[in-house]
């Protein structure tokens, strides 16, 4: 299937979702898509809606029901060459291109974020991902898979050292002023007053990492080890003085304009700087003035090697230098005549737009002027790397890729979050795109474009039911790839003799029956049972992570729960969920009893969870009469009861 037809089928659905008033991407039902198929084909009631595109709307939502038959065990697709199958599992595998924007759903405990690492490093460093998918198919023990994740995490977590890959978790207090930028009050460490700076969100300082280019360096390799580092302010870009940074860099130097315009050559130390400030008449507030102190930093304490780096704010840099001679005096001040005290320099690295701080410190800058920048604030190793030659040509620096993940993406108010964003991420409105768009941000006032090398990967529940689903307009934007529940991976874990592969696939068989596919177990919670495959185990994520999840999937209706667990094929003592029997209507409501209808009341049967026979029980020992019985009982008004 090419890409142009995929794209054409996608659109074909959003049009019948549209018309239908139903999201046909999480339509999982096959008899309501078979009504939709007779519906909106040649001849249906509404075939001129099928007809959309050429009739793509129509041919997408057959192939969209034979892949869901094909999920759930009842169909096949016959598409030539890449599938349906491959194409919403894996894009790659299908032969496309990786996509841009990709959101991994499924059921709880399906290995959504699990899965996050290996998106991720697909995207990054596929030849890692080749090793690890190699050495998973000739490891047989444990011991080597383990070894193969811990490879492929350790990749990951060197990734997210260097600011390639980000994680963030969407919840309903989550905030475009988290996501793009938004205002942050501040106080001004020399005057004292309250000022109001905009701060990038992390999906926005990304794009920036992602889109800076280096616009001046050197090409002779730099050791930083044993350096001092400074962090100086060269003007402010919002105020009159902006001109500053751009004379340092054409000129080879940096200025500081504290002082007030008094030549400090000579000053070898802080008592001899205090005496020219007195012998000039300029009083002091105490020995912690930064007037003071500012200057005895920059003529005495900076000396000839030290490295400069220089602010873009509190949240950016723009440059870093290194220190080429001593302290000296510019004469001719020009315009800004407070700049006087310099310092020659040559010009290191020169980032355009600035780059975000993240890519040298582990917390933002200080509103000082100039200090010294120490561990664990300064990371060494990410100066190291900055200070690397590095390719200064746009079309190197646009694989420079970074990757978003972005956790229960579902959970965060998504318009609110994305803004206008939410058109800039499409890959046709990305920047060197035909179609490419800017905006104007609410408070930067800067235009913004998103690059093309910026990916997002969101993780999705399906089972929630307090989550609304996405829009239509997310939808299109994105890609799904569905995760769903992987029993096979359990067919070779046995608790004393109790197969756990085929023991969750019919508890999901029943669930399917009775809800639907979102609401699956996944395989994840069952997944500790590889390295201790013992009763008391499996004993606690039944009565920690199984049954509870259960009681939310059914609203607590625990005849149904019951159904799940076949404890109506077992005998009390190894059953789950007994029958009170000790609520009688005659004891509780005497004389009045024949009035009220006796309705079955039920309690957990705690001894049960430390039973073999009770698991044992769940995936067999029950007669043909009883299985008849128990999908009879899971009608579809019942169903929709639940």
């Amino acid at each position: 299937m090419q890409p142009n037809t995929i794209n054409s089928y996608c659109s074909g659905l959003n049009h019948l979702s549209k018309h239908c008033g139903q999201d046909l991407f999480t339509l999982t039902q096959l008899d309501e898509l078979d009504a939709l198929l007779v519906r909106y084909a040649q001849g249906g009631v509404d075939q001129a809606q099928g007809n959309y595109g050429s009739w793509a709307a129509s041919n997408a939502l057959r192939h969209w029901r034979d892949y869901v038959a094909l999920i759930q065990g009842g169909g096949s697709v016959l598409a030539q060459g890449p599938t349906l199958e491959s194409f919403f599992s894996d894009p790659a595998e299908a032969g496309l291109p990786l996509p841009l924007n990709q959101i991994l759903y499924g059921p709880p405990g399906t290995g959504k974020t699990y899965e996050t690492i290996r998106a991720s490093l697909k995207i990054l460093d596929p030849a890692v991902v080749g090793d690890y998918d190699a050495a998973l198919a000739t490891a047989v023990s444990l011991e080597e898979k383990s070894q193969a994740r811990e490879t492929l995490k350790d990749r990951f977590d060197q990734l997210c050292a260097e600011d390639r890959i980000r994680f963030v978790t969407f919840h309903q207090s989550f905030s475009y002023e988290d996501f793009v930028e938004g205002l942050r009050a501040e106080t001004d460490e020399t005057s004292g007053q309250i000022r109001y700076q905009v701060v990038d969100g992390v999906f926005k300082s990304l794009c920036e990492l992602a889109d800076v280019k280096v616009t001046r360096q050197t090409d002779a390799p730099l050791d930083v080890a044993g350096r001092t580092v400074w962090k100086m302010s060269l003007g402010n870009t919002q105020g009159s003085d902006a001109g500053v940074f751009d004379e340092c860099i054409e000129n080879g130097y940096v200025l500081l304009g504290y002082g007030g315009g008094l030549d400090f050559t000579g000053c070898t130390d802080r008592q001899a700087i205090r005496q020219r400030f007195e012998a000039a008449g300029i009083p002091l507030t105490g020995n912690t003035d930064y007037n003071l102190t500012s200057v005895t930093a920059f003529a005495t304490r900076m000396k000839t090697g030290d490295l400069v780096v220089v602010s873009d704010g509190n949240f950016k840099l723009r440059a870093i230098g290194e220190i080429t001679g001593d302290y000296s005096h510019k004469s001719n001040p020009g315009q800004d005549s407070d700049y006087v005290q310099m310092r020659p320099v040559k010009w290191l690295r020169q980032y355009s737009p600035s780059l975000p701080y993240t890519a040298l410190l582990n917390g933002q800058f200080s509103q000082m002027t100039l200090y010294e920048l120490r561990s664990p604030s300064l990371d060494a190793f990410k100066l190291e790397k900055l200070l690397q030659p590095q390719a200064m040509d746009a079309a190197a620096t646009s694989q420079d890729a970074r990757v978003l993940v972005i956790d229960e993406i579902n959970r965060g108010n998504i318009s609110r979050i994305f803004g206008e964003l939410i058109t800039l991420i499409e890959p046709s409105k990305r920047a060197g795109a035909a179609e490419a768009l800017e905006v104007t941000l609410p408070y930067s006032k800067q235009a913004f474009k998103v690059p093309d090398n910026v990916y997002l990967i969101g993780t999705m529940n399906t089972a929630d039911r307090s989550l609304a689903g996405l829009d239509l307009a997310l939808r299109r934007r994105f890609t799904f790839i569905e995760m769903p529940p992987k029993p096979e991976l359990l067919d070779g874990v046995e608790v004393e003799g109790v197969n756990i592969g085929q023991m969750l696939r019919v508890m999901n068989q029943r669930i399917t029956l009775l809800l639907n596919a979102d609401h699956c177990l996944g395989h994840a919670y069952f997944m500790p049972l590889q390295d201790d495959p013992t009763l008391s185990r499996l004993s606690a994520i039944f009565r920690q992570s199984i049954l509870p999840l259960l009681q939310e999937y059914f609203f607590e209706d625990w005849e149904r729960i019951r159904w799940v667990l076949n404890d109506q094929s077992k005998t009390d003592d190894v059953a789950f969920i007994v029958e009170d029997k000790a609520l009688g209507l005659a004891g509780l409501f005497p004389g009045v009893q024949d009035k009220l209808r006796q309705t079955p009341q039920w309690q957990l049967n705690e001894s049960a969870f430390d039973k073999r026979a009770a698991y044992a029980g769940i995936a067999g020992g029950q007669s043909e009469a009883q299985q008849d019985t128990a999908v009879a009982a899971a009608s579809p008004e019942m169903a929709t009861a639940g």
